[in-house]
């Protein structure tokens, strides 16, 4: 397969995929329509921040797989991209660690006004008193807000640090997310002011949605603690930096950020917010997932991605439906035979019944193989539809399993 890499990934990773006989080009420009230009050919594109467009999908034909080489995908246009059956997958977990240690970077540095001081030293001024002011992070709470893998490995290194693990009541999580945020001893509330109202420090961990932009705007800084420390290593639009500003000011909030709401493409540039100027400020430039630890994870992630998209089973799909789709399910035993499938489509077909979702599963042994082909249908087949399929050569049986 022909492997389009707009954004750079770990050589090592690139040369296994090499040597597995794929075509990988790394781009050398992201000039919008040179990258539309070399999408040409590609069949699978890799990306970390690059914005990933319509325009862009409309330029590749041959075009099946984007994966986000992290966490987020909302830099890409995931409705177009289902739109032209292109799958949609990201790799999740893998820079957790990098973004939950520079989290507890930016809270120590607000602490302890490390990066202050520093700057003072470098000018020859010492004021230990100044510095001397620090809070302390023992037997303080933390509010965490996005309790995924980023926000739990947060809470693990708060959790060293003494402080108290708070968090949202979520009737999403799986039971073993549960399990380990119940083993943080963290308190779960039912809304986001109730944990404002307890919480020392809040850090932000949510995707960029419609639901989240400017989730941390006027009412939500007006629930937080006078002198309380906000932290920000998401994304950028969950907070409305104006109303931040003016908090930072009417009621001291500490802020530490690493993402903004209006960053430079360039990796390299004159560029800096207004909140940057503020004395209880302290900023990275949107690198934490940007360790080598981090990176070689990632780039491992895609591998693994690229290697299951060739079996038809891209892992970690954001734009493939996870619920059951169609009116009801049919389960078609039968013969592990060429043709039987199209055989089976082709009445259903005729039916005029819509596949929206189908398996085919072949049964292990000895003797000729069979198999179970199940399809979820737009509607319920009639009992001539169920006759007719039970009628091809190679079919067992069929059940209608379910009307939902």
């Amino acid at each position: 397969m022909l492997l389009y890499f707009v954004d750079a990934i770990q050589a090592a990773e690139v040369a296994v995929l090499k040597g597995q006989g794929h075509r990988c080009v790394i781009a050398a420009s992201s000039d919008q329509a040179t990258l539309r230009h070399n999408m040409a050919t590609a069949e699978v594109l890799i990306v970390r921040s690059t914005t990933v467009t319509r325009e862009m999908m409309e330029a590749a034909p041959n075009l099946g797989l984007i994966i986000r080489a992290g966490a987020g995908t909302d830099t890409i246009d995931v409705d177009a991209a289902s739109e032209f059956g292109i799958y949609v997958c990201n790799v999740p977990g893998q820079n957790a660690v990098a973004v939950a240690e520079l989290t507890l970077g930016l809270v120590l540095a607000l602490d302890r006004g490390i990066t202050q001081s520093t700057n003072d030293l470098k000018g020859s001024y010492w004021n230990k008193a100044k510095y001397s002011d620090a809070s302390g992070l023992k037997g303080r709470n933390i509010g965490i807000l996005g309790f995924g893998s980023i926000g739990y490995e947060v809470a693990v290194r708060a959790k060293a640090f003494g402080l108290s693990i708070h968090g949202l009541q979520s009737q999403d999580r799986t039971p073993s997310a549960s399990v380990a945020i119940s083993d943080l001893d963290a308190t779960l509330h039912e809304s986001i002011e109730d944990l404002l109202t307890v919480a020392d420090i809040v850090s932000l961990h949510l995707p960029l949605t419609p639901q989240t932009q400017h989730l941390v705007n006027k009412h939500f800084l007006s629930n937080m603690k006078v002198g309380a420390t906000l932290v920000n290593t998401a994304r950028g639009g969950l907070v409305d930096e104006h109303a931040l500003l003016e908090a930072m000011t009417t009621k001291g909030l500490r802020v530490g950020l690493d993402v903004y709401e209006a960053e430079p493409v360039e990796a390299k540039t004159m560029w800096g917010p207004t909140i940057a100027q503020m004395d209880n400020f302290v900023g990275s430039h949107h690198i934490g997932a940007s360790t080598e630890q981090a990176r070689t994870a990632v780039a491992r992630g895609v591998v693994s991605t690229i290697n299951a998209y060739e079996t038809g089973v891209p892992p970690n799909c954001v734009n493939i439906a996870a619920r059951p789709l169609g009116e009801c399910a049919v389960a078609v035993r039968h013969k592990d035979e060429v043709g039987v499938l199209a055989a089976i489509l082709s009445c259903l077909g005729t039916a005029g019944l819509n596949v929206q979702q189908m398996r085919n599963e072949i049964f292990e042994g000895t003797g000729v193989a069979a198999a179970v082909a199940t399809i979820r249908v737009s509607q319920m087949p009639g009992h001539t539809t169920v006759t007719e399929l039970e009628a091809i050569p190679s079919v067992i049986k069929v059940d209608v399993l379910s009307s939902s």
